[in-house]
């Protein structure tokens, strides 16, 4: 009996930790809360450093690497737009943005990862 309480038991803290780990949609009002006024830290997918800003009035600016941008920024229903002056040549692209623990992972409409922020500066 020791043994199958003790099975149970792994098995309830295995299934908390993978219900920890799993990717959860970050909302429009997470974005506006969290993010505005701050600077995002993280990488390209190829490992590349990355920093995104987000203000109040609408306007962002980004490092990716050796690229830096200014432009502007929306929240949309899974998500974000940004257009970016230079990026893109100016047209806006909208990403999902999903959150693991501290982990946010940002994708393009393809689903295809744009990036990752890992925290604040």
């Amino acid at each position: 009996m020791f043994h199958v309480t003790r099975l149970v038991a792994m098995l309830c803290l295995l299934s908390a930790s993978l219900a920890i780990a799993q990717e959860q949609a970050v909302t429009p009002k997470e974005i506006q809360d969290e993010w505005v006024g701050k600077t995002l830290v993280g990488s390209t997918p190829s490992g590349a450093p990355v920093t995104m800003a987000f203000q109040a009035n609408g306007t962002a600016s980004l490092t990716a690497g050796p690229t830096s941008d200014t432009g502007t920024w929306r929240v949309v229903e899974n998500g974000y737009c940004t257009t970016w002056k230079t990026i893109r040549a100016g047209q806006e692209r909208c990403f999902t943005v999903r959150r693991a623990g501290t982990k946010i992972t940002v994708s393009n409409p393809d689903g295809s990862v744009s990036g990752y922020f890992t925290g604040f500066k």
